[in-house]
């Protein structure tokens, strides 16, 4: 009887190889993480193309992670690592034009003005689409109405002509008579004591310069001048001059600004008092719509003549929360600002003379138009002083302070603006001399170049 053999099977083992080989044939190679971030940042999806850089930092340093790195963090609300992530770009590719639009966009965010008007008009030096110029001149145009209520505006040069009607240009109160501690009640009517009505003339003229000196710092110098003229009260005319120099440094997640100050007053062409200050901010960004800054402030002010027993150093440190939905019309922005102030004499004779207390203010702002913005504030103090004043009072000063402001800017151009602004204000003590209110209003013209 014959055997048969079984049928002969073809490995177990060398089947499964050929077909995991056919399978990695058919496969596509696995996209690198350069790549992938492109592809993320191409379809818009910056939040996970910002996670993905995240998890790249051996690629740190090469000019196209750079640039993608850049676009995604700022475009996903971290924008002071998208700025110091365009830089680096930047200084091996001056002449990348998207990438100058992001870093100069990421300035304005973080409130930079200065630095990103600087970087959206050296893109216009160049010829650009229709479109391009049209989205700068948009952020021209918002920085102008969004600057329009600010002290010191954010401008190489800039000048600005208004004026205006103040019932209290001397923040006098508004009793006729105070009771002193010795002296009883006195009538005040008629002296400078009491609250001065009259029109005023507003100039002003300034500027800043910027200096870049690494992709992480520049440097900045500046200079104010502000006058403002009475029609009949010439002896309360007031001229602020200052001057200014810091830094601006990309670190640890934030935009940071330390600034020294030196100021000047002059109260009917006589020097009031002259200030020497020193200030540090930080700014973070929380998300694509909220800034987050914290702030400290120190400094000390000289004052003139019979006025040199309030010499004084002054302490602040506090916090601003921005918000700005993108979603809600109109281009809102929310905001809160915490502070805690404390100012010292400096002779260490007169405790009644010392004061601290909190300040806060709420502030938000809608552009109903193009080119129109609409802004309003109200703010709150209470300071407390020191000691009892055994000279006039004989009680310790407690003064509650309530501020509501508006204004209306509209940018004329990307140069021009033009503002109306309103503000009331009252102040309540203890001490019925410093109870006083305050209303004023102006029209104000500016240009920056």
């Amino acid at each position: 009887m014959t055997t048969s053999l079984p049928r002969p099977r073809p490995p177990r083992v060398a089947l499964l190889a050929a077909c995991a080989a056919a399978l990695l044939l058919a496969r596509p190679a696995a996209a690198s993480p350069l790549d992938e971030l492109r592809r993320l940042v191409e379809s818009g999806q910056h939040q996970q193309a910002f996670e993905l850089a995240q998890r790249q930092p051996q690629l740190a340093g090469d000019v196209h992670f750079d640039f993608l790195y850049g676009v995604a963090a700022i475009n996903a609300g971290r924008v002071p690592q998208g700025l110091l992530a365009l830089e680096r770009h930047l200084a091996q590719v001056p002449g990348n034009d998207r990438a100058r639009l992001e870093l100069a966009q990421g300035y304005f965010l973080l409130g930079d003005y200065v630095r990103a008007r600087s970087e959206f008009e050296f893109v216009l030096r160049y010829e650009q689409p229709a479109a391009t110029r049209e989205r700068i001149n948009r952020f021209l145009e918002a920085m102008q109405t969004r600057q329009a209520g600010t002290r010191r505006p954010a401008a190489r040069l800039y000048a600005e002509l208004g004026a205006g009607r103040d019932n209290n240009v001397n923040l006098g109160t508004f009793r006729d008579e105070v009771e002193f501690l010795f002296g009883g009640v006195q009538s005040i009517a008629g002296t400078d004591s009491q609250a001065v009505a009259d029109d005023f003339v507003h100039v002003a003229l300034g500027g800043e310069q910027q200096l870049r000196v690494s992709n992480r710092l520049s440097v900045f110098a500046g200079a104010d001048l502000e006058q403002q003229r009475h029609r009949e009260a010439q002896r309360f005319d007031r001229s602020n001059a200052s001057a200014y120099l810091g830094f601006a440094n990309l670190a640890v997640g934030a935009l940071w600004r330390s600034t020294l100050t030196v100021g000047h007053l002059a109260v009917g062409d006589a020097r009031y008092r002259d200030v020497l200050q020193l200030g540090t901010e930080a700014t973070w960004s929380l998300s694509p719509e909220t800034q987050l800054m914290g702030f400290g402030q120190f400094g000390e002010q000289r004052f003139a003549g019979s006025e040199a027993s309030r010499d004084g150093r002054a302490l602040a440190l506090g916090a601003m929360i921005s918000h700005s939905p993108a979603q809600w019309p109109g281009q809102p922005s929310l905001g809160l600002r915490l502070a805690w102030a404390q100012e010292t004499n400096i002779a260490r004779t007169r405790d009644d003379l010392d004061k601290d207390g909190p300040l806060l203010r709420v502030f938000a702002s809608l552009s109903p138009l193009p080119r129109v913005r609409l802004a309003v504030g109200a703010a709150f103090s209470r300071q407390t002083w020191g000691d009892v004043d055994v000279i006039a009072f004989g009680t310790r000063r407690r003064d509650d302070y309530l501020a509501v402001d508006g204004l209306l800017s509209v940018a004329i151009n990307a140069r021009w603006s033009a503002r109306a602004e309103a503000q009331w204000s009252r102040t309540r003590s203890n001490q019925d001399v410093y109870d006083n209110s305050r209303k004023s209003a102006a029209l104000k013209l500016r240009a920056q170049f």
